[in-house]
């Protein structure tokens, strides 16, 4: 952070520092002014330090300098080379939507109407220009005087580009990621419209349709979208299906929306479009002045609602064996994040932690041999593990959502480490499922291991083939109990604070490399005990000893 945090009154390429709009643990967006005295937003990333956020930056300069569109931003200015790398686009007035609706309410009528009329705009220039945005969301889309404007391209691409991301992760908003793009689908304009219609229904209802934290993933999946009836309300829960082709277009929703377009459930699970009305016209559009205005919704129509509190930026991380999901949260709160994000109106993603594959491997082998000497010490070691790094995933998301909100302050960081019992308590209740399934796999790979040796399936009975053998089934199974712990059910935010500590004990390569070399180094130590015919110690259950 070092390398893009500006204070008031600083320079950055010629630009007058005047406000922070947002910051993350790569990058940082401010409201600067120029020579001649005009205002601009200029976002900075720390090139040095993360190639991945350079690239990025270098992305959305390409991405917004071929679009030309009133509800999409300007690039006035790039610097993509040097110590200070940083875009200068167009500077624009207002809050984002979240905020929008958290203070004035949900919009309603004809003002909701325009409101996704002008997104659906933006959007359609956005993918005719060859540019997938795949971070549609509240936060991303800003209320300006003359209407909303999508903002923030810094994970958008281009379709033929390659996919840019941090070590296979895929980015977006949990609960505004298209289904088929957590199934594994590359992100595409379909995805991007799919977003699109939970911003809608949202701006509509003043909560996020799926909800918040994890379960905003599964309801996606299971098509649970809650927008309560009003016009245009079957529109968007089709277009928020599973189904791609039962979805109706940001245009048909559109019209649906001005009481042009009924949609009829295709069977009581799934919804479609309909034919738009004869003699209704399929779509309207903005006046020509571009004029846009909540205040002609009709007050009295107002939906009341349990307002949700999205937020944006990185790291609600779920993963599965064969790959990693980047998913930023939208809930109302630390308590119901299952990741490491944060609400503003620009860009503020929570710095992800740096892998070290190797080294985390090579620790967790060496705590998962030495059931062989001491199997329910190292399952304990396992299962504390796991609860202290979930813990300190949550310390550090709490401490990032409660900067982003109002500013940084000093003393943050010393009452959030006080506050690690309650999140150590906390990891402890949502870890024990996961303990739970970890110890019945483990138990049973190593019951079974240890009926194999006994039937001297690998070896003829021997005090040397028993020895090694009954080590080996101890290590194999507190190994299977590792591996559930890591990427088992529930598990996300555990992995991510694995990487997090990871991270703080490797800063540099050098020191990664004598972590792993002192893991190795504790491996061979179970292995040499084991050579020398140490016996296990069962404690706390000696009576276990066979």
């Amino acid at each position: 952070m070092a390398g893009v945090k500006r204070d008031t009154g600083e320079e950055i390429g010629g630009y007058t520092v005047l406000d922070t709009l947002g910051r993350g643990g790569s990058g940082a967006v401010y409201r600067v002014r120029d020579g001649a005295g005009n205002d601009a937003a200029l976002k900075l990333v720390d090139a040095r330090h993360d190639e991945v956020a350079a690239r990025r930056l270098e992305r959305e300069v390409h991405a917004l300098q071929s679009l030309r569109h009133p509800a999409v931003p300007r690039i006035l200015d790039a610097e993509l080379e040097g110590d200070e790398t940083f875009v200068v686009f167009e500077y624009i007035p207002g809050v984002s939507l979240w905020q929008h609706v958290q203070d004035h309410g949900p919009i309603v009528g004809e003002a909701l109407a325009d409101f996704a009329d002008r997104t659906a705009s933006a959007l359609e220039a956005v993918h005719a220009a060859g540019v997938v945005h795949r971070d549609v969301t509240p936060s991303n889309i800003m209320i300006s005087p003359e209407g909303p404007v999508l903002i923030d391209f810094g994970l958008s691409h281009q379709e033929h580009d390659e996919r840019l991301t941090r070590d296979g992760l895929v980015s977006g908003t949990a609960g505004y990621v298209a289904p088929e793009v957590i199934d594994g689908a590359e992100p595409g304009p379909i995805a991007d419209r799919w977003s699109w219609a939970a911003s809608v229904a949202y701006a509509l209802t003043g909560a996020a349709p799926f909800g918040s934290g994890t379960g905003a993933i599964s309801r996606t999946l299971s098509a649970d979208v809650s927008i309560p009836d009003a016009p245009g309300a079957d529109a968007l829960r089709a277009a928020l299906g599973r189904d791609i082709g039962a979805r109706p277009s940001p245009r048909e929703v559109v019209s649906a929306l001005r009481g042009a377009t009924t949609v009829l459930p295709r069977s009581s699970e799934q919804l479609a479009p309909t034919a738009v009305a004869p003699g209704l016209a399929a779509t309207s559009v903005m006046p020509a002045d571009g004029s846009w205005n909540l205040a002609s919704a009709d007050p009295s129509a107002t939906l009341t609602a349990t307002p949700g509190s999205p937020v944006s930026s990185e790291d609600l991380r779920l993963s599965g064996d064969s790959a990693d999901w980047d998913v930023r949260d939208a809930g109302d709160g630390e308590d119901d994040h299952e990741g490491d994000t944060a609400p503003a109106t620009g860009e503020v993603p929570l710095e992800r932690a740096p892998r070290h594959p190797i080294m985390t491997l090579a620790w967790m082998l060496a705590i998962a041999a030495s059931a062989a000497l001491a199997p329910f010490v190292a399952a304990a070691a396992l299962v504390l593990v796991a609860v202290v790094v979930r813990a300190v995933q949550r310390r550090a998301f709490g401490l990032h959502v409660a900067r982003q909100r109002r500013g940084e302050r000093r003393g943050d960081a010393a009452l959030y480490t006080l506050g690690l019992p309650w999140h150590l308590l906390r990891s402890l209740g949502e870890t024990l499922p996961a303990a739970a399934v970890a110890i019945a796999a483990g138990g049973g790979v190593t019951a079974l291991c240890w009926w194999i040796v006994g039937e001297e399936w690998l070896a003829p009975a021997s005090a040397e083939t028993e020895t090694w053998g009954h080590a080996g089934a101890l290590a194999v199974g507190a190994v299977v109990m590792a591996g559930v712990l890591w990427w088992g059910p529930w598990m996300e935010m555990t992995r991510e604070g694995g990487r997090r500590v990871a991270s703080a004990l490797a800063p540099t390569r050098g020191v990664a490399v004598a972590w792993t070399l002192v893991g190795l180094a504790a491996l061979g130590v179970v292995v040499l005990a084991v050579y020398l015919d140490a016996p296990p110690w069962w404690w706390p259950a000696p009576e276990l000893l066979v």
